[in-house]
């Protein structure tokens, strides 16, 4: 790990961080009274209090960012009211409101992109000091720690960056479902399934908001691709809404209650995502008790006056809407006309305001912490690294690795030199560095000199530097160097081990392509993995791939090589946490929070995603979620599809043995609705190496109401490091409301009656684990939803568009 000498000359603050999982521990000093309870009851009370004070327009200001000069394209910052620091490189700010006569000052919020850490400028014009922040690991390769107490100290960390650096909303984290392979986003997000997606945000959230500083899950909801994002009308079943898009959101909102949330660009059913009263208030507010402020995605939408009155409560960036059709209405305006014509009432605006500024009382900012600018970056580099190495998912181990110190490496790969520690867009960080996999090899490993000058200077020669399209991030790019046979016959005769690294980048604004050099591998790769093989396998010698990598890549080849360690995206700690997995300091603990298929053509969305063009204009408009419930590892467990990685899966340097497991309680009879069934197993360490597990449990219902997947996670845990022989008892407890089914037909979410089995199991592939039991005597009504909400558009059912598989 580098180590970063901040060269802001500023008293270091220290900071304790809680790590007591989903624990409010706000900074909320309130100076002016003495109640110890400050909840959301609390500043709700202090925010109407203030908003009765508020003229309609200082209300409406709130309600409306300030836009962006259009002829820069910049935050237009004149335009925020009482803005009392800005921060360069801010994605946006919340009006404040500044009345000496009414007795009113409320700081405007700053917020501030992005999931893999704090997005801001590192520069600022007229200082001398950096501002760099963490990068760390991307969602997906967090989630594929299984560890929520770790996730929560990452969010702990970008919550005290942010804060440091004067940032009240942190837009993060992402935690939509990667429903198919190709979302150029995926690596912001979590994984397939919703319990893992919602179980990390969770975490996440609560540790950014022991800082202080508030999170902003999105995007609410279904933004599953990147094609036409601000206008496609994606079409899903009101169950497969429930189930697998909204379930993860729904376990965030109500576990740690972070106090925001953005809405998505895409339409859904029809409406646009932020003008759905069904969605934002009905289902979020009045179904699952959310607190939090609504904000819109940038530019989303084409209606304020609808989005106010849906309950999505503040619309960003405010000002000019140029997107969705050249709809170029200065949207306060739109929304003080509305209001003088009565279409917009003052119970509305109240509302909106009441909930925003309820949030923003809650911030470092109104509660007066100030920052330092000086933020531990060394320490929360260390915490970077950790997530790295407990992410990274060792998918094959031909007694490769690890490799013993002092062992010559010949490393092949442009991207051992191109290191992506995450993807381009607003999900980009800023870090002060990034470790190379090259440079942290050679730290640990003799690297033969020859072949990284050889990279090295192709990289120099050869690299090209371009802004994303949203201007917020470098993206640099490099061909693959060819490397001749003869001179890898020769690599093999004067080295130990060949590593090779491939790199895959993805970013906001675009989805991936089923075609070589992205999902695919270019000839170019295929030939240097097949040379490489062949050559050092004649010498008995072993070959091991690292796969630096924004989500799921083919992996057709797996056979030639021996062992493989999926990096994804790692932060700026890359190289030096591949070199700790590679060499045996750290044992690999990551499991694959998304399944890899045989064939891109296995997927069950292959055919629909990213959607049709409906009209005939060009563009893609409509996209039908044909595959429903079935996403991921419920598809190919259910049809029996074979796939070359399953979901939960991952290898380490130890081995573990599964035993004892049993159902220990089960109230689902007595209490119901309110009950839980209670599982518990031992893990065993059976080998010579310390290492941790991640455990998971996968319930298979009985025949009912609605037909259910053979499987679905429902609970995991992951162990403490066990030493060589040391076992843990790990415990999973899975309320009723989490062991339910959606039945559209009735609005309600059921528990069937029958006998259900559940496996303790290392992954999705359940196939050698026996399951125990427990039985529900009969059918269990959870909770009633609101009719209709979420429906279909008039004249499609889902008979019309989801696909009946077959084994």
């Amino acid at each position: 790990m580098t180590t970063y000498n901040h060269n802001v000359k500023l008293t270091v603050v220290a900071s304790t961080v809680s790590l007591v999982l989903f624990g409010l521990v706000g900074c909320n000093s309130d100076s002016d009274d003495n109640q110890t309870t400050k909840d959301n009851a609390y500043y709700q009370a202090k925010a109407k209090a203030i908003i009765a004070k508020m003229s309609s327009d200082e209300k409406m200001n709130m309600l409306i960012g300030p836009g962006y000069d259009m002829s820069t394209f910049t935050i237009n910052s004149a335009a925020v009211a009482n803005l009392k620091s800005s921060v360069d490189g801010a994605a946006g700010y919340i009006s404040g409101v500044l009345n000496s006569d009414a007795g009113v000052d409320v700081a405007a919020a700053v917020l501030a992109d992005g999931p893999a850490g704090i997005r801001i400028s590192a520069t600022r014009e007229n200082e001398s000091g950096t501002f760099y922040a963490t990068g760390f690991p991307v969602g997906t390769l967090l989630a594929s720690t299984w560890n929520v107490a770790l996730a929560q100290q990452v969010g702990a960390a970008a919550g005290n960056e942010a804060k440091e650096y004067g940032v009240d909303f942190w837009l993060a984290p992402g935690m939509n479902i990667q429903r198919n392979p190709l979302n150029g986003r995926n690596f912001e997000y979590y994984s397939e399934d919703p319990l893992v997606a919602g179980a990390i945000a969770a975490a996440v959230t609560a540790g950014s908001q022991s800082e202080g500083v508030a999170t902003t899950i999105k995007h609410y909801a279904a933004n599953n691709s990147e094609t036409n994002r601000m206008n496609v009308d994606n079409i899903i079943s009101p169950r497969a809404l429930r189930e697998i898009y909204l379930r993860g959101f729904q376990y965030a909102v109500e576990t740690a209650q972070p106090w925001a949330l953005m809405t998505s660009y895409n339409k859904l059913n029809g409406t646009y995502t932020s003008q759905r009263a069904d969605l934002v208030t009905q289902v979020l507010r009045d179904e699952w008790g959310y607190e939090g402020l609504v904000m819109s995605d940038w530019f989303a939408g084409d209606d304020p006056v609808a989005q106010l009155k849906a309950g999505n409560d503040l619309i960003q960036p405010g000002g000019v809407n140029f997107a969705n059709g050249g709809n170029y209405t200065d949207y306060l305006t739109r929304v003080k006309t509305a209001y003088s014509s009565g279409d917009l009432s003052d119970d509305v605006i109240d509302a909106d305001a009441t909930r925003i500024l309820t949030q923003m009382l809650k911030t470092t900012t109104n509660q007066g912490v100030g920052g330092t600018n000086n933020p531990d970056l060394n320490a929360h580099a260390k915490i970077s690294k950790q997530a790295a190495e407990e992410g990274m998912v060792l998918l094959k181990n031909n007694a490769a690795l690890p490799i013993s110190s002092g062992k010559k490496i010949a490393s092949f790969g442009i991207a051992q030199i191109n290191t992506l520690k995450g993807g381009t867009g607003s999900g980009d960080v800023h870090s002060a560095y990034v470790t190379s996999i090259a440079d942290g090899l050679g730290k640990q490993f003799t690297l033969d000199a020859t072949l990284k000058d050889y990279y090295e200077t192709f990289f120099a020669a050869n690299k090209q530097e371009t802004t994303d399209a949203f201007g917020v991030s470098t993206i640099v790019t490099c061909a693959e160097a060819e490397v001749s046979a003869a001179d890898i016959t020769s690599y093999a005769a004067n080295n130990d081990v060949a590593v090779i690294t491939l790199g895959r980048n993805s970013g906001e604004g675009a989805d991936r392509t089923n075609t070589a050099g992205d999902y695919q591998l270019t000839t170019l790769e295929t030939e240097l993995l097949t040379n490489v093989a062949t050559a050092f396998h004649a010498q008995g010698k072993k070959v091991v791939v690292v796969l630096n990598v924004a989500g799921v890549i083919d992996t057709a080849w797996k056979d030639k090589v021996d062992a493989i360690l999926l990096a994804y995206m790692p932060g700026q700690e890359a190289g030096d946490a591949v070199a700790d997995l590679l060499s045996g300091v750290a044992n690999p603990s990551g499991k694959l929070a998304q399944t890899f298929p045989a064939n891109y053509t296995d997927v069950p969305s292959a055919s629909s995603f990213n959607g049709i063009d409906s009209d005939s204009d060009g563009k893609v408009d409509t996209n039908y979620y044909n595959e429903g419930i079935y996403v991921g590892y419920r598809y190919y467990d259910t049809f029996d599809k074979a796939v070359s990685f399953p979901f939960g899966y991952g290898l380490s340097y130890t081995s573990f043995e599964y035993k004892d497991a049993q159902v220990s309680a089960n109230t689902l009879n007595s209490k119901g609705a309110t009950g839980s069934v209670t599982l518990t197993a031992t893990i065993s360490n059976t080998g010579s190496v310390t290492g941790k597990e991640a455990a998971q449990v996968y319930i298979a219902a009985p025949a009912g109401t609605v037909d259910k997947p053979a499987i679905e996670l429902k609970a995991f845990a992951k162990t403490a490091a066990l030493t060589a022989g040391a076992s843990e008892t790990l415990t999973f407890t899975i309320p009723a409301k989490w062991l339910a089914s959606f039945d559209s037909a009735n609005n309600q979410w059921i528990i069937d009656a029958g006998t259900y089995q559940a496996y303790v199991s290392p992954s999705s592939d359940v196939a050698a684990i026996t399951p125990v039991t427990f039985s529900v005597s009969e059918k269990i009504v959870v909770s009633d939803t609101t009719a209709g909400a979420l429906a279909l558009p008039d004249g499609i059912s889902t008979a019309d568009f989801e696909t009946t598989f077959s084994k």
